[in-house]
């Protein structure tokens, strides 16, 4: 077993080096200048053009004064590629193409034209501003971009190269399990980190939580401030950027390596904590109410909010949303005990939850028969050293990280110094936890549809895709004459269908497949079947997530540095310096390597999927040729939902789509 288990594991490896070798290296095209009293920055997707692609040019014109979108604007492009021995010069371009118009494409100050470059090197991109914001200008404003046009790329042949490497290691994986013998054994304990004298004093000093918590509360109300009170333009307010662009980015990997650790420091957790331990109610959520039902409901629609009002790119929209989701936690905390929001409310509690099953460290008692003899049991109700558990987690009937957020509250309570906080293998949990949960299996397989439902929203060929479902919908049987509401239905109604119906839909086809498959006396009914599966698809989800918000915060979070000159000038009048857009623009890596590190996590969770799929069906089926059999459907789900999160992320991101 533990040799075939090393196979699986270095088939993925072999399909990460498979990768590593078609790299290619790709550089960045963004430019900004000045003309008159507009701010022009150039957007070129794909971000670096090659001979032959069609590339959509964003021209983003802010005014000078207040940085606010420049509107109602008549915006003239045009190209031509620029001669070897003149450019050293900086000399004029050769050829220019006709002039061509670049249209409004929304309202905050985006223009947009299509073009194509028919040599690779530099070229010359002019644009002509003849009117803006109802003012005329003859002779026209001018500005004036050079991008590098780059030979043509193997873009076929490189998707359909990483879907062959994945069906091979499909087929090579499923082989692998089918042949096994030998159930796997038993998952071994890790290194537990409060064997460590300083780690643990520090989960024992009293005060940890609280130190971490002010300064974050202190961040936390200077952002929401700045949402409402500073610039409306969601790719300079620090607000968005930080919120959007650095936490909602990059938290997602926490959940990874540490789990609910951030839940421990959280400033909206932090308020209604404080609130919750000054009211001290004794009042329990309804039983009926104690599960994540809510908080699923609440993420979807927050996701909605964000698909139709781009909540990341508004400053208003993001400093409202975030002062609801506070005053509903003091409501909360008010109405009922210790942390009910956080456990069973918070919007994004539930993701945290699922997510944080892969955590490589877990908070465990050290020996359950100290914890059975141990009637006060300290970690649950507090005292004098510390709180009990603000989650509601009972230490000793912990068997998953869903829940606990490593506030170190019941290492502080434990008079028989009986918790551990140890390494573990990763995604444990799916396996060796006894409270598999409907709600949490629907958020698992509906977290892989809302992934790519939202990607989707953001790639360039997503625009087409609406239009023609937007043509198609029966506006006038409907008696809906208004242009605006009918994209509005349409997108939310696609979003419904393919969130909430068709991936869902399509495990529950396959847990009916499974079940078919095992037979009438082989298995314990559709609901059971499907929510112990539905924890195989949490990699899934995670891995788009994962992927997709790399993206993000390799390619767009500089854009913090002239996000915060800017506001530290503005209300202090202490000078960072001055701040640079075109800096923001940058990346952090090459635009290949992320590529190729998307395309691996992908690989890597991709793996996970399968052994846990594996693992479940060999803790949930009477023999192995059974659980082998009820498995096969799901590993041709997986298959197919990991192709759907590959094949999106090889298509071109839309140039708009900017945090």
């Amino acid at each position: 077993m533990k040799n075939r288990s090393s196979l699986l594991v270095a088939l993925a490896s072999a399909f990460a080096l498979l990768a590593l070798m078609f790299m290619v290296p790709v550089a960045h095209a963004f430019d900004s200048v000045t003309a008159g009293e507009y701010h022009i920055q150039l957007i070129t997707s794909p971000e670096k053009p090659r001979v032959g692609d069609e590339v959509v040019v964003t021209v983003k014109v802010l005014n000078l004064s207040d940085e606010k979108p420049a509107t109602r604007g008549k915006v003239i492009a045009s190209s031509g590629h620029l001669l070897s021995d003149i450019r050293e010069n900086g000399v004029r371009p050769s050829r220019m193409k006709e002039a061509v118009e670049a249209p409004e494409a929304d309202a905050f100050g985006n223009y947009e034209f299509k073009t194509s470059f028919s040599r690779a090197e530099p070229h010359y991109i002019k644009i002509s501003i003849l009117e803006m914001d109802g003012k005329q200008y003859d002779p026209p404003l001018f500005a004036g971009f050079t991008t590098d046009v780059d030979w043509p790329d193997l873009q076929a042949v490189r998707t359909w190269t990483v879907l062959l490497a994945f069906v091979v290691f499909s087929l090579a994986a499923g082989y692998l399990i089918y042949r096994m013998k030998v159930a796997p054994s038993i998952d071994p304990e890790g290194f537990n980190f409060l064997d460590i004298p300083w780690i643990k004093r520090i989960f024992k000093w009293k005060h940890l939580q609280t130190s971490i918590q002010i300064p974050l509360v202190v961040v936390f109300a200077v952002l929401i401030f700045l949402a409402f009170d500073d610039i409306q333009d969601g790719g300079k307010n620090i607000a968005t950027k930080l919120i959007w662009t650095i936490w909602w980015a990059g938290i997602i990997f926490t959940f990874v390596l540490v789990g609910r650790l951030w839940c421990f420091m959280c400033p909206v957790g932090a308020i209604a904590d404080w609130v919750s331990r000054a009211v001290r109610s004794t009042r329990r959520l309804p039983k009926a109410l104690r599960n994540v039902w809510i908080a699923n409901l609440l993420f979807i629609m927050f996701t909605l909010l964000d698909v139709q009002l781009g909540v990341v790119r508004s400053p208003l929209v993001t400093g409202s949303l975030f002062t609801g989701i506070t005053m509903l936690a003091v409501g909360m905390a008010v109405a009922f005990e210790r942390r009910t929001f956080c456990r069973y409310l918070c919007p994004i509690g539930g993701i945290i939850g699922l997510y944080s099953m892969f955590s490589g460290v877990e908070l465990r008692s050290r020996d359950k028969q100290t914890c059975r003899e141990h009637e006060q049991k300290e970690c649950y109700v507090g005292n004098d050293r510390g709180e009990g558990c603000p989650m509601f987690e009972l230490v000793p009937a912990m068997d998953s990280n869903n829940a606990c957020n490593f506030c170190g509250e019941c290492i502080k309570t434990c008079s028989k110094d009986n918790i551990t906080l140890r390494a573990r293998g990763f995604f444990k949990d799916a396996w060796t936890t006894k409270r598999l949960s409907l709600d949490e299996a629907t958020l698992a397989i509906v977290l892989v549809g809302v992934s790519i439902f939202v990607t989707g929203d953001m790639l360039e060929p997503w625009a087409g895709w609406m239009a023609s479902l937007i043509n198609a919908f029966p506006a006038e049987l409907l008696g809906i004459d208004y242009e605006y509401t009918v994209e509005v239905l349409t997108k939310s109604l696609l979003f419904f269908i393919v969130a909430l119906i068709l991936i869902p839909g399509m495990l529950f086809a396959a847990s009916y497949l499974s079940n078919m498959y095992v037979g009438n006396e082989g298995h314990n009914g559709l609901k059971r079947t499907f929510t112990v599966f539905g924890y195989m698809f949490i990699p899934v989800g995670l891995s788009m997530h994962l992927a997709h918000n790399a993206g993000h915060l390799l390619k767009e979070s500089l854009g913090i540095v002239p996000a915060t000159q800017r506001a530290v000038l503005k209300y202090t009048q202490f000078s960072l310096g001055e701040p640079d857009w075109q800096f923001a623009a940058m990346t952090i890596v090459d635009g290949a390597f992320l590529y190729w590190m998307q395309m691996g996590i992908f690989a890597v969770f991709y793996v996970f999927s399968i052994y846990s799929g594996y693992r479940l069906s060999l803790n949930n089926f009477e023999d192995r040729s059974t659980a082998f059999r009820a498995l096969v459907p799901m590993l041709v789900l997986s298959f197919a939902l990991m192709m759907a999160n590959v094949y999106l992320l090889n298509l071109p991101m839309a140039p708009r789509h900017i945090h």
